[in-house]
Order: C-alpha cells, then structure tokens, then sequence
C-alpha cells in the first residue's frame, strides 16, 4: 500500500482501456423479451440465491442506466459513486427480491444520495443511497453484512449482477461467477498502480465483470468485500478487475447509514 489515492489516472494511461460506461444505458423498448445470454462466464442465479443483490436504475428520455447495487440495511443500499453521481436523488430507483431484468420482486424511490466525499473518478468510487421507504426482509431480501477485515489471497468471492453479456445486451436473469481475492501489493503489480480505496479480484480471461454490474456486490465468507467499479480491456480480459475496498471505506459507511446495527437484523 501507500500509493497515492489520485494514482487512479497512471492506470488510465499506463496500462489499458479502463471500461468506460459503468452504467449501460439500455433504450426502454428494446429491455424485454430479448433471448436469454450469459454474463462473461456466469451463471444463472436461482430465485433467492443472492437476496442481497439490488439493481440500481435512472429512467430518463427513453432509457434506463442500469448499475447493481448491495442491500446493507432496511434503508440504504451500496453502490457505485458514478452511478449515482449528478442527478437528483428522485430520479433513482432500485428493484430487489427478484433475479429477472426489471420485473419482479419491490421498486422503491430514493430519497437520499450519500456521495463519498473523496470520490474522484474511480477512487472512493462509492455510494449510499437512503430508500424513501423501508424494504421488508424475507426470503429474497435480506442485507450483506460489511466485512471487517482483509481476507487471505485466493478467497473464493462471488461477484453478480445483470451488466453485459458476451453475446451484447444484457443479462434477463441475475448472473453470478467467482473471482479470487489479491492482496494490494499484488494488484498495484498486476495493474501497475492502484488508490488505497480500491482493491482488485483475479480472474481468467473471458469472466468478469461488464457494463451494467458496476456498483454491485463482491461477496466472500458471507461478507461484503468489494463494490463493482471498474474493468480493464474489454470485459473478458484476463486483467483483475477493480473494486472498492469495503474494509477500508468501512468506517464512511457506517458513519452515514444504519448498516450493521440491530435496525438491519
């Protein structure tokens, strides 16, 4: 570690391609009845498998930008800065207890964005968004607690989302692969630098992360890890991907919402 947080932009130039629409934006008419594709390397999930998945949307002339996001509370969901950054907080929504593309399952407004207040870029690529109502835990819905701690290299950790498919679009039914946890040293070598906010998750080419999953959850021994930020090269690279790091913004997020306290139990 020890790398300056505004190194983000060496990567930019140094390495590759960072993916560059987090959000895809997918036009209102073309969303439903589109033949069923898999994410790079995922799989479908089943209903109720990852009752901590939200989808994150910003309806506006004729398209809805899609993100993912995690429930961390009855009140607040997790999410990506870039995704949630620019527009009034009445213009988002967020759908959970459902594994279909936008059916399914509750639709709640938000009525509050929490912006990181180091966010630049992709660095403390973060955000909070209050519900304008409760959601009420069940089966499908239920919160991901935040982690504590940094885990061993190699931990086995579940990314899902319905982003980008290789075939084009995106996914009709929530996909979810595994990626491998790195230790910072590893990924600054990987990726040739990387912000303390960050951390990165190993892969082989052809999985990953794509458009459309970013702000959504990187789960590992039940406990949020990472939030979905960016790629590099295109989406089956076999480059990490980019996270932001849980445990070190950790302390942000329960400063600025109920996650983790006995309101989320």
């Amino acid at each position: 570690m020890g790398l300056a947080n505004n190194r983000l932009s060496i990567l930019l130039i140094t390495v590759a391609v960072v993916t560059t629409c987090s959000a895809i934006d997918v036009n209102e008419s073309t969303i439903l009845d589109r033949p069923q594709s898999r994410i790079y390397g995922g799989q479908n999930a089943a209903d109720g498998q990852f009752p901590y998945q939200a989808l994150v949307t910003r309806r506006g002339d004729g398209y809805i930008t899609v993100c993912g996001g995690a429930i961390i509370s009855r009140n607040y969901v997790l999410t990506s800065a870039h995704c949630a950054n620019g527009y009034s907080p009445s213009d988002y929504w967020i759908r959970a207890g459902t594994v279909k593309f936008n059916t399914g399952g509750v639709v709640i407004q938000v009525a509050e964005v929490k912006i990181h207040p180091l966010h630049s870029d992709f660095n403390y690529d973060i955000a909070l968004l209050r519900l304008s109502s409760p959601l009420s835990f069940n089966d499908k819905i239920k919160p991901v607690l935040l982690a504590s701690t940094d885990l061993p290299d190699g931990t086995p950790t579940i990314i899902t989302g319905w982003g980008g498919v290789s075939s084009g679009g995106l996914a009709d039914q929530l996909q979810y692969n595994t990626e491998y946890t790195l230790n910072h040293d590893t990924c600054v070598k990987r990726l040739n630098t990387l912000a303390d906010s960050m951390r990165c998750l190993d892969k082989s080419a052809g999985n990953g992360i794509c458009g459309g999953d970013f702000g959504g959850p990187a789960v590992a021994n039940g406990v949020l890890i990472g939030i979905s930020s960016f790629g590099v090269n295109d989406c089956g690279s076999s480059l990490p991907n980019g996270f932001t790091d849980v445990v070190y913004t950790r302390d942000w997020i329960r400063a600025n919402s109920d996650a983790d306290c006995s309101c989320s139990a």
